[in-house]
């Protein structure tokens, strides 16, 4: 997706998303409190129906999508806004009218109220098998969990299927929606086991055990859940486990992120004398659930 595609992406969708709401909707246009300059006390932020936006409170400054994320997140550049709605970081669907942005931080409000085995909702589980390919429920039980949450500023209860992460966040995702409360890594252990195996998300580490459900407990597995965290793999995973090295493998996205992610993970499997092994070779696709779904 280019800066065109990003910016037919309704504004007010991308809002919501992250927990902004209009004061009022009026004929042809939403009217908001202004978030860049919020010692505003009544709406001066208005989106139009044309999908542009002027905030009255900052000198009638304004324009698109793109430029309101830059006033929100100004530690982005556009090239950053770009290649995070290509990565993933940025995820959103625009089917059904409805969009999903990833949370920027924990305290955007997402709260946590309960957790249950993925048996627990037919609607979920029928998007995990027939959407995403993971048909072998059993095995997903073993690694994925049904939460229910809710906005701080909503009373309404939202469910999501999911796993937690190395700093106790969560990782939610369903239907045209994906999030996450607390940016951080992933690690499921094996015992005895002399390999590692990374992969960029959730959903590609589940293709994977549907493609090769006999190598489930031969490997540890590393869901990076995001590329950007794979440096801080780097501290807290050794590449050692008692007096053996351990090998590394990267099923990791067949994109440029992927290709930048693969070489550093190489370059350090090298400097601590690990073998690593690129298996991206082996599959189709952008990612191992697209090869899965057979998506190429």
């Amino acid at each position: 997706m280019d800066t065109k595609g990003i910016n037919k992406i309704p504004i007010p969708l991308f809002l919501e998303s992250i927990s902004i709401y209009p004061e009022r909707k009026c004929n042809g246009y939403w009217m908001y409190k202004s978030f860049i300059t919020p010692n505003q006390r009544s709406g001066s932020l208005k989106v139009s129906s044309n999908n542009l936006w002027i905030d009255y409170s900052l000198n009638n400054t304004g324009g698109t999508l793109i430029d309101l994320i830059l006033m929100i997140y100004p530690e982005l550049t556009v090239n950053d806004i770009v290649y995070r709605f290509n990565s993933g970081i940025f995820s959103f669907q625009q089917q059904s009218n409805s969009i999903a942005i990833e949370k920027k931080k924990e305290e955007d409000g997402l709260i946590i109220l309960n957790e249950y085995d993925i048996f627990r909702l037919p609607y979920l589980l029928k998007y995990l098998t027939e959407e995403r390919g993971i048909s072998d429920i059993e095995i997903a039980s073993r690694y994925l969990k049904t939460y229910l949450y809710r906005w701080s500023n909503s009373k309404k209860d939202y469910w999501s299927l999911g796993t937690k992460n190395c700093l106790d966040g969560h990782v939610l995702f369903s239907k045209n929606f994906k999030t996450v409360t607390k940016q951080g890594y992933t690690i499921f252990e094996n015992l005895g086991a002399k390999s590692r195996i990374y992969f960029e998300g959730i959903l590609d580490f589940l293709s994977f055990l549907m493609i090769y459900p006999e190598q489930e407990l031969l490997h540890d597995y590393c869901i990076l859940n995001t590329v950007n965290n794979l440096k801080k793999t780097f501290e807290n995973l050794p590449f050692r486990r008692g007096t053996d090295q351990i090998q590394i493998i990267g099923f990791l996205d067949r994109d440029t992120a992927g290709d930048k992610a693969t070489e550093l993970l190489r370059n350090k499997s090298d400097m601590y004398g690990s073998k690593f092994y690129d298996y991206r070779s082996t599959f189709k696709g952008k990612d191992l659930n697209d090869f899965l779904l057979g998506k190429y």
